[in-house]
């Protein structure tokens, strides 16, 4: 299932990739780079990022994020973008998921105000509740100045991982939604596409570079052309 912005009741959203990457300033350390990082800096390593995604994007549909070597085809994307050995940049990707997208983030609030139900479903370390607000990003039903959220899943606290769809079921039970009018929104097609394409929900992967388009699913390049699809 792809994406029809005129079915959609809800969305659940991923939290790497979409308001979380590894911290550029963490990879320019372990590369020696000197001086402050400019624009051309932040996409150069979102770029690698992403880069990293299309090389997990090819993984048998059985490889789990927590076996052997999968995260070194991420690795290797990475490094490969930045024209650097894995070796170098392995050590700051994996451990300094970090830096904050602004942007994704606004606008996130911006549909959080529109009144469009909202959740989280995030392959992660048991910390995405406290993520979501050290960041500012969301809340779930508590009183506080964030925008509330129905769910924040965590698949080490479920004990289920994307691209199972059993995590996905805690989040549509919270926002009372068929899978059908439900919009996921991930960065990787091993564990989001194929995640919420078994759950039955409608899903885009945010690709803002365009190096998934050998692929035929939605794409977007941000939550800003999310919100103005959805409006």
């Amino acid at each position: 299932m792809t994406f029809d912005p005129g079915s959609v009741s809800a969305v659940v959203f991923d939290i790497g990739g979409v308001f979380l990457y590894p911290h550029y300033e963490s990879v320019r350390r372990a590369l020696g780079e000197e001086g402050e990082a400019n624009e051309d800096d932040f996409a150069r390593f979102r770029r690698a990022h992403h880069a990293g995604c299309l090389a997990l994007s090819g993984l048998d549909a059985d490889a789990r994020e927590h076996h052997g070597d999968f995260w070194t085809h991420y690795d290797q994307g990475y490094a490969d973008a930045i024209g650097a050995p894995i070796d170098s940049v392995k050590t700051a990707i994996r451990t300094s998921w970090d830096w904050a997208h602004e942007e994704n983030i606004a606008a996130f609030h911006r549909l959080a105000a529109t009144g469009m139900p909202l959740a989280i479903v995030s392959n992660n370390n048991g910390t995405a509740p406290q993520q979501m607000r050290d960041y500012g990003v969301c809340q779930v039903l508590a009183d506080g100045p964030l925008p509330q959220v129905a769910a924040i899943i965590d698949s080490s606290l479920v004990g289920v991982a994307k691209p199972d769809p059993m995590i996905m079921a805690p989040a549509l039970y919270a926002l009372n939604v068929e899978p059908a009018n439900a919009l996921y929104i991930g960065d990787t097609v091993h564990a989001d596409v194929v995640g919420a394409r078994n759950a039955g929900m409608q899903m885009v992967q945010l690709d803002p570079f365009n190096q998934h388009a050998a692929f035929e699913h939605s794409r977007l390049p941000d939550l800003n052309a999310l919100v103005e699809a959805l409006s």
